[in-house]
Order: structure tokens, then sequence, then C-alpha cells
């Protein structure tokens, strides 16, 4: 299919501006937003840290009344003396004024003796109440001390009706049974209606026993405050809950406290789902934790989640305190404007811009196209004009760019050439004294000219288009004229006959070939006819002359001659039959015994009354076990049927019948197929007596017909390949070439560029598109056979190696198995071609594998012999062979038959090109190889490929680095393409060198014998039309053995080309090559 340029230029300026635009933004936006997200939670994660540190802070001071507890152990304060209850007292007053955040410190012993010092401004600000509740002779005595902030008593009450009981608390039991410091859940103190903790822990006596329960209350109010300060962006908020779900800490102390009014008139913490803040609720909803009475929720890391209200984003988190003894839970939430709405703004304010300078990159991007698209517009309608043969049509061609500008200018001179050969030979085609004529393969008169009017009655206008079937004596020698162009291309001085105006006999003859189209076909006739009526008569009138004498003779001598004649064909008639009737009954008997084939006779019934040996040795049976059996007997029932109606047949019409392919078992139940021709017996009276007949046993021709027809199969499947091959190797080579002219004018260009500019970044994409393109022709020479470029002995363990292992870093659902034979034989293979080769398969195995599988590579020398050598066409001997197996779904015969064939494909469209299998049996072909593949439905597939091995060792050789020094030498570059003269004449000239154009070989023969003294090298294309490249490199040989030649081409170095190496050609490179490999060849070769 063929685009136009017009529509390439200015689509592919929007893509390449507008794609990339597109994808730098989406990439900006997603990079962005994930850079963003990451920024919330690294701030809500040193919230977290910072509320979690400062309420560690604050209750790690709990572990003073673990001290506590220590220091009441060791000391004699506990005790039932009068004064030790003031120093107990005392100690307790100390303890509060250390610790501003303890709400009370207490002692519960096992008789019920309770001892509570508290803080209390109910009396006075700063005041504390003690509380001694004591048991003496079965009586409870309960006395209240209430101290200001001096601790001086200034109040004293009894109670009379105190039924505290510590023994009955919560944090006295669990103290007491667990034997260690224990801690309560948070909840609301009754006295200060504040949120708090308590922590108890038991002392005992030196021999173990109990003696008592320390508590202290702690309160938490002081959390709440610390988060109401954070600042979490404009609106974020934080807040800590237990695993039980109560809110422990909140901005709002108010809201901590809840009143359920099931439960009377006592407060307690809420709920985080009581909690009467939308948000929070909302931002623990997000988390999808879930809890009840009997069962806490468990968070074990930190946890983030987003959710919306109102209109807006929040981003949240809930993280657990590290601490084991505090199961407590930090959550933080954050609107996200708070932190990313600055950032969007200057985001969208990016994108604006972006887009302005898209569109001001496009309408330039439009304008440089214009420069292109005009020109090259105008050049198109000018070759149509020469199409149409219209020489005088001009069209404005003018360019600011200097190739397309030579381009224009050397079409215009084409066009002169054109009209003046034109010119030239219409001079001639009127002056002619022959007949000249063109006709189509229908017999149409597409052209004829003006002689035919001096030679005949006609005028040249009548007979144009008209058929020349008319103008033939007998139509028929038309027919055979043809014939003898197909089988012969031409004819020299045929002879026909022709009618004139006036029906006159014209005698003519004619010198003509056959033109044919491009893909072969015969498309029209041309040449030139000559009147001889002259030369006919004389010929005629010799003729009969001869004719006359010849008469004479004959008359005289006939009738002797016809009698003695017939007198001796009667004896000779006599002799013969007599011998045939002496020699025909024991020539009857040695055929019936000496045929190959089964002889037999039986009657109308199918039983058998005479047969011979071979018969017997076909079925297996005894002479004496077949004689009188019914045929049908060692028939299979399809084939009695069969055999049955056929004999019916027979004896109904009385013709000879062939009866192929019946199912026969011998007496060992062997099966056989047999092919029976049987006619009828009749007696001497002509009526039917039975049948006779002769067997043969087909089976093993029908088997060996069998597998010619896979043979041929697989042999018409490789000359397709092959005739597919070739033009995929034309199709590339003049790809290469089209991609040389570019690479060439770009190289150029972007030595004048400056690096970093838009220009150099245009350029420098067009010459990765050079390479894309360059890397698509090397697949398709693959497929050509026409693929080895550089081709070295080669250790084919590292290349399997190396494959699969980048292979295996990419699929890594797929299991590789190796298994490398050590002393591999070397191959002389390229590479780079056999990597690609073994990649392709690999790639097929995995997208037989795609949710994972198993593939198996092996290397192993073997020997082929000549049997197998000859079923592949390639040399028997040793072979180095590679087996790559694979575990996925394996393939039908059908799908088998045609897996090499280019562009076939099993995949849906547009997700393969079918090239990969087809590039690599094309690549193994070109290196002499071959490759086989074996598989089944279900049970995968195995690609077997076979390489030649070679005597010659594995070279390592190190790249030289060849520095970019500017030459001086005087090069004579030859090819027929001008736009790779313009490209590489440019290059060269940049690199320094003086430059003299051939444009084709002969003009290069020519251009070397005159100054041969001042070229030092040669720059030699292969293909040209006048002299190919080797016809050229031998003349040079001839006028300079020393001459120094590089090659140039859009194949690879093969045929031609390593036969040029092989004459003595000192270099090779394959188009298209940039600058740098130019100079390089050409340093290799000059020097220096």
């Amino acid at each position: 299919m063929k685009v136009s340029i017009r529509w390439v230029l200015i689509l592919g300026s929007l893509a390449m501006i507008w794609v990339t635009q597109v994808i730098t933004i989406s990439t900006s936006y997603v990079s962005s937003q994930r850079v963003l997200l990451t920024h919330a939670q690294d701030i809500m994660r040193n919230i977290a840290d910072l509320a979690m540190a400062q309420a560690e802070s604050h209750l790690i001071h709990a572990e003073s009344a673990a001290n506590l507890t220590k220091r009441l152990l060791t000391s004699n304060v506990v005790g039932r003396a009068q004064d030790r209850m003031t120093e107990l007292e005392r100690y307790f007053q100390d303890q509060l004024a250390v610790y501003p955040h303890f709400a009370g410190i207490y002692l519960g012993e096992p008789s019920g003796d309770f001892f509570d010092v508290r803080r209390d401004e109910t009396r006075g600000q700063g005041g504390t109440r003690t509380k001694i509740s004591l048991h003496a002779n079965g009586q409870k005595e309960t006395r209240l001390l209430w101290r200001d902030d001096k601790q001086q008593i200034v109040e004293r009450q009894m109670m009379h009706d105190d039924v505290y009981d510590p023994r009955q608390r919560p944090w006295y039991i669990k103290a007491m049974q667990e034997k260690r410091i224990v801690w309560t859940d948070p909840y609301i103190f009754f006295t200060s209606q504040k949120p708090g903790i308590t922590i108890a822990g038991p002392t005992y006596t030196d021999d173990g026993r109990l003696k008592g329960i320390v508590g202290v209350d702690i309160e938490i109010d002081e959390l709440s405050l610390f988060i109401s300060k954070l600042r979490i962006g404009k609106n974020g908020r934080a807040f800590m809950l237990n695993r039980n779900g109560d809110v422990v800490a909140f901005p709002d102390l108010a809201k901590l406290r809840y009143k359920d009014p099931a439960e009377g008139q006592t407060y307690r913490l809420a709920k985080i789902d009581e909690l009467d803040d939308v948000l929070s609720r909302k931002a623990f909803d997000a988390m999808g934790l879930q809890f009840d009475d009997d069962r806490p929720f468990t968070l074990e890391q930190p946890r983030f989640g987003r959710f919306d209200h109102a209109g807006q984003t929040y981003h949240t988190m809930f993280t657990p305190f590290t601490e084991h003894q505090w199961p407590w839970v930090i959550g933080v939430y954050v609107p996200e404007d708070d932190y990313i709405g600055v950032i969007k703004d200057n985001r969208r304010a990016n994108i604006i811009v972006t887009l302005i300078c898209s569109v001001a990159a496009t309408i330039f991007g439009l304008w440089l196209a214009r420069g292109i698209i005009r020109p090259v517009a105008g050049m198109a309608e000018e070759a149509q004009a020469i199409r149409r043969k219209d020489f005088h049509h001009q069209v404005p061609t003018d360019s600011i760019y200097r190739e397309i500008q030579a381009t224009a200018d050397s079409l215009s001179e084409l066009k002169a050439a054109l009209l003046r050969s034109k010119e030239k030979y219409r001079s001639i085609y009127d002056n002619i004294q022959d007949i000249y004529y063109e006709s189509d393969m229908a017999g149409t008169l597409l052209e004829i000219s003006p002689s035919v009017e001096k030679q005949t009655q006609y005028t040249r206008e009548e007979l144009l288009g008209e058929s020349v079937y008319r103008l033939y004596q007998d139509p028929s020698q038309r027919d055979t004229l043809l014939q003898v162009f197909y089988d012969q291309g031409q004819v020299t001085d045929y002879e026909l006959t022709i009618r004139d105006k006036d029906d006159t006999l014209l005698f003519c003859s004619i010198n003509a070939r056959l033109l044919r189209a491009a893909d072969g076909t015969p498309e029209r006739m041309v040449g030139s006819l000559r009147i001889i009526n002259d030369r006919k008569q004389a010929e005629q009138e010799l003729e009969t002359y001869r004719r006359e004498l010849e008469t004479l003779v004959d008359d005289r001598t006939a009738d002797l001659q016809a009698a003695n004649q017939k007198l001796l064909q009667e004896i000779e008639q006599r002799k013969d039959i007599e011998e045939a009737l002496r020699k025909s009954e024991g020539r009857y008997r040695t055929v019936l015994e000496d045929i190959e084939e089964g002889y037999f006779e039986c009657d109308l019934e199918g039983r058998l009354t005479f047969f011979n040996d071979p018969l017997c040795h076909i079925l297996g049976f005894h002479r004496a076990e077949l004689m009188g059996m019914d045929g049908r007997h060692f028939m299979s029932e399809a084939s009695a049927q069969k055999i049955s109606a056929q004999f019916r047949m027979i004896t109904a019409e009385g013709d000879a019948v062939k009866v192929t392919e019946l199912d026969v078992f011998r007496r060992d139940r062997a099966h056989r197929t047999m092919e029976i021709s049987a006619s009828l017996i009749f007696d001497r009276h002509g009526n039917p007596t039975g049948h006779r007949g002769l067997v043969r046993d087909v089976t093993e021709r029908l088997q060996a017909e069998r597998e010619r027809r896979r043979m041929e199969l697989k042999f018409q499947q490789v000359q397709r390949l092959k005739g597919l091959g070739t033009l995929a190797g034309g199709v590339a080579h003049d790809f290469n070439n089209l991609l040389m002219g570019i690479q060439g004018n770009v190289s150029v260009l972007l030595l004048d560029c400056p690096p970093g500019s838009e220009l150099d970044e245009h350029l420098q994409s067009i010459q990765q598109c050079v390479e894309s393109g360059a890397k698509l022709t090397q697949q398709l020479l693959g497929f050509a056979r026409g693929g080895k470029y550089v081709v070295e002995p080669t250790d084919l363990n590292s290349i399997v190696r190396s494959t699969s292992l980048l292979f295996g870093r990419t699929r890594k659902e797929i299991i590789i198995f190796e298994n490398y034979e050590d002393e591999i034989w070397a191959v002389n293979v390229d590479q780079k071609q056999i990597e690609q080769v073994l990649l392709n398969i690999y790639i097929n195995a995995w997208q037989a594998m795609q949710d994972g599988g198993e593939l198996y590579l092996r290397t192993e020398n073997v020997l082929l012999d000549g049997q197998r050598g000859k079923f592949f066409h390639v040399v028997p001997g040793k072979y180095v062979k590679i087996s790559i197996k694979d575990t996925g779904g394996g393939m039908d015969e059908a799908t088998m038959q045609r897996i090499f064939e280019p562009f076939f494909t099993t995949k849906e469209i547009g997700t393969g090109t079918g090239l990969g299998l087809a590039s690599a049996f094309g690549i193994i072909k070109s290196h002499s190889g071959f490759i086989d593949v074996q598989s089944r439905p279900g049970n995968g597939a195995t690609f077997t490929i076979y390489l030649p091995a070679t005597d010659e060792e594995v070279q390592v050789s190190e790249k030289k680095v060849v520095e970019l020094v500017p030459g001086t030498e005087t090069i004579l570059l030859v090819d027929d393409e001008h736009a790779i003269l313009d490209a590489c004449s440019s290059m060269l000239k940049r690199l320094g060198y003086d430059v003299v154009v051939a444009r084709g070989g002969k003009e290069a023969v020519d251009m070397y014998r005159q100054h041969q003294s001042q070229i030092d090298l040669v720059i030699l294309d292969i293909i040209m039309p006048d002299l190919s490249g080797g016809e050229v490199f031998d003349r040079l040989l001839d006028m300079n053995p020393r001459v120094k030649v590089l090659l140039s081409s859009g194949y690879s170095i093969e045929d031609q080309a390593a036969e040029i190496m092989r004459r003595g050609c000192d270099g090779f490179i394959q188009k298209p090559f940039q600058m740098e490999q130019l100079h390089r060849s050409i340093r290799e070769i000059v020097g220096g």
C-alpha cells in the first residue's frame, strides 16, 4: 500500500509533537500524583510519630508507680501502726506533687483496709483528700481528711455508710491474679469526670504472702490538649483510640464523654462509631476495621486509605503504638487540597504553557513540511505528465532544500532527454520500408507504421484497433504463431499469408518478439513485416517443375513394387501366426508363474477354480486351502459387498473393470490393501461361466504414495519460501538504499546542528527511525537467506546460554532447564543472527505458555547420515544440534505445515507479524543448516536446529576504536542511485575527502582510467544496471592490481558480495551506514 508523502510529513509531525506531549504530560501527572501521595503519607506518619511520642512520654511516668511499689516493698512504710499511716499519707502526697498528671494513689489490703490520697479541689485550689478505711473487731471505720495546698487539714469527716471494698475492684483483682503491674482500659474518672487509666501492682511480704495492692490513677486529658494544638494542614485532625473502639484522645475534650440513656447518668468514653465527628467516623470506616464488645479489632502495622466528604477528598492513616502494654491506635486524616492545592494549580498552569508551545511547534513543523511537500508534489505532477507523454507540461518545483532541488533538476533533464529520444525514433518510424506493428495477445493492432499504406491497399487508420485475425488467409496460422511465441519468445523470418483489402493474397515474412509484463505474463508482440510475393512466386515455379519430373518416374515403377510387396507381406504373416501359436501355451504358463501379481479364475458364485502360486503367497494360504474357497471369505464386509457389486456389473455389461483399495486379511490376520483387475470368462458358445483377474498387493505402494505426497508438500513449502525470500531480499535491498539516502543527509545535518536544539532532537529522532528500519531489513534479509553479515567460528553454548539468561530475566514465569555438551564443536555463524533466531523461538514458546511453563534447552554434537541429509537438502557430515522444547499447547499438522511461512500467524490481529519463525527459517538456511519442528496438540512443541560444524577454532576479537580524524585522500564514489550519491558525497566531503562521483559502472571504469593516479580508494555499489559491481571490480583489477575497493550494498555480504571479497576486494560496508562507520571502514583500508 502506497501512502502520500504529504500526509506522512503532516501526520508524522503532528504525531511526533502531540504524542510526545501527551506522553510527557501523562507521565508527569502520574509521577507527581504518586509523589504527592507519598508526601501526604509521610506527613501523616510524622504527625502520628509525634503524637505517639507525646503519649508515651506522658504514660511512661506511670513506671514511677512501679518504682513506688518496689520502694514500698523494701521499706517499712506499709503497716498498721497509726504513725505509719501518717508516713504513708506523706509519701503519697509527695508522689502527687512530683507527678502532676497523677489523679490519685491508693493501697488496698487483703483484709479490706483501704488508704487513698487523691487530688480534690472542692475545699480549695490545689487541695487533696485522704480516705482511710480500717477494720477492727469486725467493724469498719472510714475517715475523710481534706487538706489545702500547704498540706494543712481544713476538714475532717467520718463515713458510716461506706460500702467501698477494694478487693472487689477490677484493678485489685487483675493485679492479684497476674501478680505483676497491670494497666486498665481508659475510662471516665468519677471524681474529676476526666478520661484516665489506672496502674496497679502487688506487694508481698518476705515469706511471699500478699501484703497489698498499690494503685495509681493517671489522667490523660493532656493528650487531647496536645492533639488539639497539632497543625495538620488547614483542616486535618488526629485522635487516639484503643482496640475496643473507645476514643482515648480527641481535640475536642467534651466529645470524649458519652452518656448512654440506657446506662443512666453515668458518663463513659465514646466509641468511634458514637463520636460526634463525622470525618473521624468516615476515616475509621475507610480502614475497613470491625469490632464489638467481645472482639476488639486488630491492626499490626500502619494502614492508609482515602474517603470523600462534601465534595472533598481526604487521606487517612491509622497506626498502632509500638509498645505492647498500650494497645492504642493513632488515627490521622487530612484534606487533599490542604497540601496539594497550590501544586495542582501550578501543574494546571504548566499544562497550559506546554499546550501553547505544542501549538507553536505544530505550526512551525507544518511550515517546514510545506517546504518539502510543494516541490515533491510538483515533481509527482511532472512525472505524471511524462507518463502521459506530455513533455511540454511545466510545473514549478523550486525548493530551498538542496537535495530536493537536485532531484527536480534531474527530472527536468530526464524529460528533455525523453523528448529528444521521442523525436529521433519518430523520424525512423515514419521512414521505415518494412511494416512495423504492435498487437496485444488477443490480436488487436495497437500500432502500425505509415509504410503499410505503401505496401498494401489499407490506410494506417483503417487497421488501428482492428483484429489481425481478419487479415489472415487461415486464422489458425495466428494460433500457430502464438504457440511459437510462447515456446521461443521470438520468431525470425517466419512466413504467413494475409489478405489485402481487395482479397489479394500477400505472402509475408515477419521478425517479431514477445514482450512480457513485470510479473512475466505475456503482454504484447512487436515486430516488422515484409511482403515477399516475388520470392514466393519463384519458389512455386521451381516446386511445380520438380513434381512433374518425379511423377514421370513414379508411374513406371509403382505397379511392380505393389505386387512384390503384397506377396512378401502374406508370407511373413503366415510365419508369424504359426510361431505365435507354437509359443502361446508355453508363454501363458510361464507368465502365470513368474508374475508378482496373483492370477485367479472363479465361477459365477465366486468360488476359486484356478489360481497361481503368487496368489497363495499374497494371501498366506496353502493351495489346497484356497481351492474352492469363496474369495469374499478373506475380505472385510465392506470390501466383500464392493467386489460382489463389481462382479455383477461385469456379468451384466461384459466389460472388464478395475477394483481398487480392497481390505483383505491374510491367513495370519495381517491387514493388506489389494487391487483387482477382472473380466468375464465365456464358453465356446459365448455364455459367461465365471470371472478371471489379477490381484495386486498395493499396501506398500499406497504408503509410498502418502509419503511422496507429504514430501511434495514439504518441497512445495520450501520452494514457496524460497520465492518469497527472493522477493523479501529485493525489498530489503531497495529499502536499505532508501534509508542510506536519509541516513547520509541526517548525518551531514547533525554536524551543522547545535547539540540539544529542537532541530537536533528531530534529526536524532529521524536517525533512530533509520536504525529501526535497518533492523527491520535485517529480519527481511534473514528471511531471504541473505542475512549473514559477520561470519566467524563461534561457540553455540555461549550464545544459547546468554540468550536464555536474557529471556529468563524478562519472563520469570518460565522455568528454563539447560543441558549443554561440554566439548561442543565450533560453527561458522553470524552471532547476532543466531541470537535473533533463538529469541524468536523463545518468544514463540512463551506465547504458548503465558500462564507459565517449562523450557528445555540442549546442545549436542551429531553426525548426519546421507539419507537424512538428502531429506533436508543439506550435505551429510558433522553438525551441532540445538533442541528447544516447551510445554505449551502444541500444534496440529496443518499449523506445522505453515509455521515457517512469512506473515502466517495464529495470533489475533495486531499481536503478531508472522515474521519471527519465517526469518528464523531463512537465517538457518543461509547458514547451510536446517530447522525442524515436532509437535502434537496438548504435548508442546520441539524446535530442532542443525548447523554445520567447522574445524576452525573460536577466536576472541576486540573492537578497534577509530578516532574521527579528517582524511585527505581522493575517493571515487560509484552508485546508480542519485540520492545515495548526493548523501554519501556530502558525508565524505565533511570527513575531509576529495570525492569523484560516477553514476554507474561504465562511467566508473572510464573515470578510473583517466584519474587512476589521483584516486586512493573506490567505494563501489554492487547492483547496477549497466555494469555490475563484480564486473567493474574485475576491470579495475586489470588496470591496477593494487587498487583499493570498499564494497557497499543494501544486500548482506553474501552471493555476489562474498564472491567479490574472495577475489581480493578490501572491505564491505552494509547500507545504511552512519558517518562514523564509513570513516572507520575507509581508515582500515587506506591506513591512518
